[in-house]
């Protein structure tokens, strides 16, 4: 153990030196200066850090809001787009009193509209007249004895099967034709 700071030595390449008391207060200073640079660069690091986690909740926080908008709103553009089949219903109500047959006509066009809208939306319509009945698909709300028609096959549709992209989205209501004693007797 050295107990006099005259005989430290500090080597330098090959040659040793004594470390005087000022070369040891310069070698401080610059451990010194080198702890204060490594907090400075620390706390540089901290601020970032503290700056980009601040940065990512307001991230996250937009892209919530962004996405509740998204959700509240994402019917809207079917609307305006129904807005103008609203207007042709109008319209042809302003003319119910005139020509039956363009009434008619016109509602026949309203009704290509509407359709129009729907298929732009991926809304789409199944019927089921003269195929089998589907209870996935359909409600039975009458069973009918029809003698040229085959069991089990749908003779009338009271509400069509919709389908919206992939998804059924309302099942149909249709009548059965039935062996004789299932149903009901057609007269």
């Amino acid at each position: 153990m050295v107990e006099d700071r005259d005989e430290l030595t500090q080597e330098t390449g090959n040659d040793e030196q004594i470390a005087s008391p000022e070369n040891v207060d310069e070698g401080v200073a610059k451990v010194q200066e080198e702890v204060a640079r490594l907090q400075r660069e620390l706390e540089e690091s901290r601020d970032k850090h503290l700056r980009l986690l601040a940065e990512f909740d307001n991230y996250k926080k937009r892209v919530l809001k962004e996405r509740s908008e998204l959700l509240k709103y994402q019917g809207e553009k079917v609307f305006v787009d129904l807005l103008d089949v609203i207007d042709d219903l109008d319209l042809a109500m302003q003319h119910k009193e005139g020509d039956p047959d363009k009434f008619r006509s016109g509602v026949a066009l309203i009704h290509k509209k509407f359709l129009d809208v729907l298929s732009r939306w991926e809304v789409r319509s199944e019927s089921a007249v003269g195929k089998g009945f589907d209870p996935e698909r359909q409600n039975a709300i009458s069973r009918l004895v029809i003698p040229d028609k085959e069991p089990n096959t749908v003779v009338e549709e009271l509400k069509k099967t919709y389908f919206y992209k992939d998804k059924m989205i309302r099942v149909g209501e249709v009548i059965v034709a039935v062996g004789p004693g299932e149903g009901m007797e057609l007269s």
